[in-house]
């Protein structure tokens, strides 16, 4: 095969296609995984909660230990499902990043809270609303920025409400930002695959 040199206009327009295609890669492979470690999340404050409620012993607070035990477990299990090679692109990295340096805070954060007194649920909801809504901004999926937001406002919530019902703020929190716009953005994934 020949090269050749592209003119302007065939220059700006495969940098549009380009765009435009790693837009769509990103979309098509965001929406299981923040289901994923939204579900495990809200399964994991519930079972906390029922514990808290139930038992009143603080030993039940290691049942957050679920979360990554969970999402990590479902994470292999969906790096081993089949599926098409992509090429990764820049975006794939980005977004990549965001939530490793995001999930390693929240993982701090989380174990300093087994040793000091620090309000957890609110800065793991700040954190997993910020990061949503970057990948949102990312990506160029506005319903996960606008439901980003929103758990953004929502976290301030556990500031305001006490335990043990600060659990079920933290996974109806979780509810919004992950679980509902997840659940959209797989729905449009599904009819945009339809009409190609």
């Amino acid at each position: 095969m020949e090269d050749r040199m592209l003119n302007e206009k065939e220059s700006l327009a495969l940098i549009s296609q380009m765009i435009l295609n790693t837009k769509k890669n990103v979309r098509q492979n965001a929406g299981v995984p923040a289901l994923l470690w939204g579900y495990a999340t809200i399964l994991t404050s519930l079972a906390v909660y029922a514990g808290v409620v139930l038992l009143q012993q603080q030993w039940v607070m290691l049942g957050w230990l679920l979360i990554p035990i969970l999402g990590g477990v479902g994470m292999l299990w969906l790096s081993r499902r089949e599926k098409p090679v992509m090429t990764k692109t820049y975006l794939d990295r980005v977004i990549k990043y965001i939530w490793l340096i995001m999930g390693l805070v929240c993982f701090g954060v989380s174990a300093a809270a087994f040793i000091y007194n620090i309000p957890i649920l609110f800065f793991v909801s700040l954190l997993m609303s910020a990061s949503i809504t970057l990948t949102g901004c990312v990506a160029d999926y506005k319903v996960y920025v606008y439901f980003g937001i929103a758990g953004i406002i929502l976290s301030f919530l556990c500031l305001v409400v006490r335990a043990p019902e600060q659990i079920l703020v933290f996974a109806a929190n979780f509810v919004v930002m992950m679980i509902i716009p997840s659940h959209m953005l797989n729905a449009e994934n599904r009819k945009n695959e339809c009409k190609e």
